[in-house]
């Protein structure tokens, strides 16, 4: 009896510690891959969830969005009286959904991201060219974002859209294809459109959960690891999953906050709401081949973009830089653009930390980078 008894108190034992050392090698798989940056540029990512939110998927199964998760065309949103949802568009843009709103993607193509809000209210801070364009519909109204900046949509009982442009430019789905610019709404009823002035101090919940994203995302670039998103960088870049050429930057996903961010691809960044990003892709000294056009302009991995008559193919999109004055509110560092629009770059080769430095230079592109590169308008030995 005492000798059974001692037997299964072995085996006890054993057990116990065959399942340490089981759950040990487990999470000693699982916390290197946990701490690595994920690089991406597609667009569909769930970056936050607050309150009721729930998804019914294209093929038919439904339940509630958390953060982390992807949606894909056809999968519609809906969100409660409490809820809220910030979706990810073209890398910098997104997508914040009010409560008791239902959206879905058309498209999640980077050239032409197309959004159809059903019901409710979003607003969009996006970063938009002639080659990166948004489209919204609603049931019975259509717009088009052309350029940079934060936009309002909200559609009343019959369906009807109405857009309110608190910075860039958007035109309406009307017969003429009306232009709605800053500080102005626009709608479209029976084919007409109807465009005038708004009052910006008219804001709601919706409008400063928005604003207070901007900021919150804008520091996180600030507080990525240098070393650690090197490796994550050119890991991505070199299984042909980015490249300078096919968008504004990179969606960078930090698990240690569980949030994506974006990198942008050029020195002077700011948020449409005028926040700077800081940090840029150059910080983290890349090797010459990530600066240099793929031969042919096509990257596999990458977004095809449309050459168009008179522009050479393999040529960069320029990004629509954002002009930001002052101190930076995500770094506290003063930040100087050379143009309205437009940014200046950092030497890929720098090894000074640019935030944290008193001073620092602005330099031209080394000799190795193309002379086609998205780098604007520096030059030697100039500071801001």
């Amino acid at each position: 009896m005492l000798r059974n008894l001692t037997r299964s108190l072995c085996l006890i034992i054993a057990a116990g510690a065959l399942a340490s050392s089981v759950i040990g090698q487990t999470e000693g798989r699982i916390t290197p891959a946990s701490s690595k940056y994920v690089v991406s540029t597609n667009a569909g990512a769930v970056n936050l969830v607050s309150g009721q939110v729930g998804v019914v998927r294209e093929a038919g199964d439904s339940g509630h969005l958390f953060s982390g998760d992807s949606l894909e065309v056809g999968d519609r949103v809906s969100t409660g009286r409490n809820g809220k949802a910030e979706i990810l568009l073209n890398p910098g843009s997104y997508l914040r959904l009010g409560s008791l709103s239902a959206f879905e993607f058309k498209t999640t193509s980077l050239e032409d991201l197309q959004i159809k809000l059903h019901s409710g209210s979003a607003v969009l801070e996006v970063f938009a060219t002639e080659d990166f364009v948004v489209s919204v519909t609603t049931p019975k109204s259509s717009f088009r974002i052309i350029d940079s900046g934060v936009y309002r949509i909200d559609v009343d009982g019959m369906g009807v859209g109405k857009i309110q442009v608190e910075k860039g430019k958007a035109e309406l789905g009307d017969r003429n294809a009306s232009v709605v610019k800053s500080g102005r709404e626009g709608l479209v009823a029976g084919g007409s459109a109807s465009i005038k002035k708004f009052d910006r101090g008219d804001r709601d919940e919706l409008d400063s959960w928005s604003k207070g994203r901007a900021k919150e995302l804008a520091k996180l670039v600030a507080g990525l690891d240098r070393s650690n998103m090197r490796t994550s960088l050119m890991r991505s870049f070199l299984g042909r999953q980015w490249d300078l050429y096919g968008s504004f930057g990179l969606w960078i996903y930090d698990p240690f906050r569980r949030s994506h961010c974006f990198l942008p691809f050029g020195w002077g960044w700011g948020s449409p709401y005028g926040y700077g990003f800081g940090y840029n892709i150059y910080y983290y000294n890349l090797p010459p081949v990530v600066f240099t056009p793929p031969p042919s302009g096509v990257t596999p991995g990458s977004p095809v973009l449309t050459v168009k008559p008179g522009r050479q193919q393999g040529a960069p999109v320029r990004p629509p830089y954002t002009q930001v004055q002052g101190s930076s509110e995500s770094t506290g560092r003063n930040i100087r653009t050379s143009k309205p629009g437009r940014g200046i770059d950092l030497n890929p080769s720098m090894t000074s930390d640019p935030i944290r430095s008193s001073s620092s230079t602005i330099f031209s592109p080394p000799s190795s980078a193309p002379v086609s590169a998205p780098i604007l308008d520096a030059k030697p030995g100039r500071k801001p």
